[in-house]
C-alpha cells in the first residue's frame, strides 16, 4: 500500500477532516457527547497515520510502520466518522 494513490488518498482524507474540524468545529455538535469523545480520538489518530503515511514517512520500527499505514489509518477514520454519523 506505498503507491502514490495510496498515498494521495491519506493525504487528502486526513486535509479534509482536518481542515473541517478546524474550520468548522460546530460541525461536531455544540457539547461532547460520550460517543462524541468516544469517536473523536478514533478519528484523529486515524488522520495523524494519515498524514504521516500521506508524506511518504516510512518509520523503522514495526508497530509504527504498521500504524501509520493505511491498513490502520483508512480504518480508524472510517469508524471515527461512523461514530459520528450515528450519534
Amino acid at each position: 500500500m506505498d503507491r502514490r494513490w495510496s498515498r494521495t488518498i491519506s493525504l487528502g482524507a486526513a486535509l479534509v477532516i482536518s481542515a473541517v474540524l478546524m474550520l468548522y468545529p460546530y460541525a461536531l455538535g455544540t457539547k461532547m457527547t460520550p460517543m462524541l469523545h468516544t469517536a473523536l480520538p478514533l478519528m484523529m489518530i486515524g488522520v495523524s497515520g494519515a498524514f504521516v503515511h500521506g508524506f511518504g514517512f516510512r518509520p523503522q520500527a514495526r508497530a509504527l510502520a504498521v500504524l501509520f499505514s493505511p491498513i490502520a489509518a483508512w480504518p480508524l477514520m472510517a469508524v471515527g466518522l461512523a461514530l459520528l454519523w450515528v450519534r
